[in-house]
Order: structure tokens, then C-alpha cells, then sequence
């Protein structure tokens, strides 16, 4: 059985990965991984998938879609790759971005219900 994914969901991880602050960032990513890992992935990228499927051509993508989540997760790699001169830039943050667009060509998840 899947876990039941609300907008309400979606748009918690979208508002921490739009913080300003790395702290909620980082919370965001955390929060994105537990959706993508194991059983609640499927009900996740689903719903994902469906919203997406249902975009016309040219329309701006809203938020919970995988386009907007993508050059979201993209903006945050920059942000952290430019705010981290004297570090390493945090790998979780390639990592999930390089998960969120595997699970976006996955045909399984294909917005077809």
C-alpha cells in the first residue's frame, strides 16, 4: 500500500527548499529524501508524474511538478556551490537532485493513472 501524498506535502518541501536560510534547506532535502525512499517514492512520484502529465505545451510549470522541483533542487546546488568557498559543497544535495530526475524519466511513475 502506498502512502497517500497531499499538495499540503508537496508544498512543505518546495517552501523549505525556497528558504533563504541553509538550515531550512537542508531540512527541505531531508524531508524530499524520506519521500523518495522506499514505499511512500511510489505515491510520491506519482503524483508527481500526473501533475506533470496534465501541463499544456508552454505553460509554466506550477510547484508540484517535476520541472519546478528540479530547477528548484538546481537552484539550491548553485546557491550552496556559491556560498561555500572555503568548504566542499554538500554532496546530499547532488545526490538528490541526481535521484529526483532518475525518478522523473522513470517510465513506472509515468502520469498515466
Amino acid at each position: 500500500m502506498t502512502t497517500r501524498v497531499t499538495s499540503r506535502d508537496v508544498q512543505e518541501i518546495v517552501n523549505k527548499l525556497s528558504s533563504d536560510k541553509a538550515k531550512l534547506r537542508d531540512e527541505g532535502i531531508k524531508l524530499l529524501n524520506t519521500w523518495l525512499e522506499g514505499e511512500r517514492s511510489v505515491g510520491f512520484c506519482k503524483y508527481l508524474s500526473e501533475k506533470t502529465a496534465m501541463l499544456k505545451p508552454n505553460e509554466i510549470p506550477n510547484s508540484e511538478t517535476w520541472p519546478f522541483l528540479v530547477k528548484l533542487l538546481i537552484q539550491c546546488v548553485s546557491l550552496e556551490i556559491s556560498l561555500s568557498k572555503k568548504r566542499l559543497p554538500k554532496l546530499s544535495l547532488g545526490k538528490t537532485l541526481r535521484i529526483v530526475v532518475q525518478r522523473a524519466e522513470d517510465d513506472r511513475f509515468a502520469g498515466q493513472w
